[in-house]
């Protein structure tokens, strides 16, 4: 194993604005690509609302090869919900990292009281719809006709899927 798993701290900065600027690059259509600057990922760390987790390559540079973060509402009502968004850099896609982390960032944030993660993938993304499936999340409903996708002018819908953490 040539990566380790931890919370994200501030020395992941320029790795993460990293991923996040190859993500736009890609056209990613994904959370991680409506941050604007460093300052914005800067609020992620120590941050109870957003769980945020890495995966490092532990071969120098030291940088983030994949990121998972859980957002979830602080009210005594909601914050035992999260939502998850993960990306995995370019260079270590295929290798199910993003799985990996995800199920660390998962044990993570059960110890933080969060006892259902959610996940909403756009149906024109096999790649995260196989990921999820296969990390044991079920089907919840689904947004159909959620937006065009400008490339094929078809429609995509949005597919919510959950997993019970307790």
């Amino acid at each position: 194993m040539n990566y380790y798993y931890r919370k994200l701290n501030s020395k992941d900065l320029n790795s993460v604005w990293e991923l996040i600027e190859i993500l736009k690059s890609e056209k990613c259509d994904m959370s991680f690509t409506d941050f604007n600057s460093k300052e914005e990922i800067i609020t992620l760390i120590d941050n109870p609302a957003y769980l945020t987790y890495v995966a490092i390559s532990k071969k120098e540079p030291q940088r983030v090869l994949s990121l998972v973060m859980g957002r979830r509402n602080l009210s005594k009502e909601k914050s035992h919900a999260a939502f998850l968004s993960a990306a995995t850099h370019p260079n270590a896609r295929g290798k199910e990292l993003a799985s990996k982390l995800t199920n660390y960032a998962l044990k993570q944030m059960k110890q933080k009281r969060v006892n259902i993660a959610r996940i909403y993938v756009y149906s024109n993304n096999k790649a995260s719809l196989n990921a999820t499936k296969k990390l044991g999340f079920v089907h919840a409903g689904t947004i159909l006709r959620h937006h065009i996708d400008p490339a094929t002018s078809e429609y995509v819908d949005d597919i919510i899927f959950h997993k019970i953490l307790n």
